[in-house]
């Protein structure tokens, strides 16, 4: 039987919120780091497409059913889940503005470590006799040092250079713009669901972001709600349709730029997110993962192996196509194999740094060490 996320339902009707910040039942705190490593691990199979694969059916229809179909919620729920956390013990502004302040380091400070480690590794690299090749891009050292300075910090930031944090860099500009999506949804959550909704023309992931505010604003109870099964089957297939008819005919669709289409999209966004939380509940029925079997071993890890995962990956990618080819079966073999090879190495790499270098650890995780739960 699962914990209510409020509990203590008499504080609540009393106005007493102070005590809310700790009102994360076991179980939720589990589900959301054993949520947290499973979309990580999806992440990395986004970016663990070869080019190679195009032109190949078989290994064309297998990506969209795994990235676009399956893994594709994984930065939508990551944003949902962000502005969850963010909001869910907010009790005024002061409350908001502290709690951009602990964003500053949390994730700031990665940002541009991780950018500055992702260029420092692309320069050895490429100046490795024998290692070059397996990686994408050259020159990188004589193009920073050859062009001007502000060009060289927006291409470093505002890239950004790391490529796979586009989510932090968002991420950060969300939270910059919490105050107001705070106050909206305060006020009323049916007019920040309508302006969550129609951001969508403009900019994808907002919807997400927002909708976890107003859901952590509201306080609403994300472990007692609607479960149905159909109506879980039901989004996730709409959500996996969309996912893999656009991806396989991206092209083709010709009004992917209208203002209703995007509409569409968002709405689908919420539909995937219901159903990930949801599929996550029918299968665990109030159990507790992570520090069983094998999630005990690589739960927790999630930020590291978000940041350290690129260029990584791409080195196990070549490696692969240089020992075994490029044939089809390949393809599609280490396409499903490298990002498991890619989690095990980043994990054992996280595991190395916490062992001999903890401070270096949290500098590069933003303070976060390996322990299961949500943070503030």
């Amino acid at each position: 039987m699962r914990n209510t996320f409020i509990q203590n339902p008499n504080a609540l009707l009393a106005g007493n919120f102070k005590n809310l910040e700790h009102a994360v039942s076991k179980y939720l705190s589990d589900k959301l780091t054993v949520l947290y490593t499973l979309l990580i691990i999806m992440v990395v199979y986004i970016h663990s497409t070869y080019l190679e694969m195009e032109g190949k059916p078989v290994a064309t229809f297998l990506v969209a059913v795994t990235r676009d179909g399956i893994a594709g919620v994984a930065n939508t729920l990551f944003f949902a889940i962000s502005g969850f956390l963010f909001a869910r013990n907010v009790l005024d502004t002061r409350d908001v503005f502290g709690k951009m302040k602990k964003r500053g380091r949390s994730l700031v400070v990665p940002y541009l470590l991780w950018n500055l480690i992702f260029v420092g590794t692309f320069i050895v690299l490429e100046n490795l006799p024998g290692v070059r090749g397996f990686i994408n891009g050259s020159g990188t050292l004589e193009r920073f040092a050859s062009q001007p300075v502000w060009d060289s910090v927006k291409e470093l930031f505002g890239g950004p250079a790391a490529f796979q944090l586009w989510f932090l860099r968002d991420l950060i500009v969300m939270i910059l713009l919490t105050p107001v999506l705070w106050w909206i949804a305060k006020k009323s959550w049916q007019v920040a669901a309508v302006a969550a909704l129609l951001s969508s023309i403009i900019y994808p992931w907002l919807i997400a972001y927002w909708g976890g505010i107003i859901v952590g604003t509201r306080r609403w109870d994300v472990e007692h709600y609607p479960l149905k099964w159909w109506g879980v089957a039901l989004c996730a297939a709409l959500f996996a349709g969309v996912g893999i008819i656009t991806s396989l005919y991206e092209s083709d669709i010709l009004f992917k730029s209208h203002p209703l289409w995007r509409i569409f999209r968002g709405l689908v966004g919420i539909a995937g997110i219901y159903a990930a939380w949801g599929i996550y509940d029918l299968l665990v029925k109030g159990k507790t993962l992570s520090d069983k079997g094998i999630w005990k071993y690589i739960c927790g890890y999630s930020f590291f192996i978000y940041c350290f995962h690129e260029p990584s990956l791409n080195i196990f990618k070549k490696l692969a196509l240089k020992l075994f080819g490029t044939s089809e079966a390949t393809l599609i073999i280490f396409y499903y194999l490298n990002p498991l090879l890619m989690v095990a190495f980043a994990i054992l790499v996280a595991k190395c740094l916490l062992r001999l270098l903890p401070g270096v650890y949290g500098l590069l995780t933003g303070g976060r060490s390996r322990r299961p739960g949500p943070r503030n």
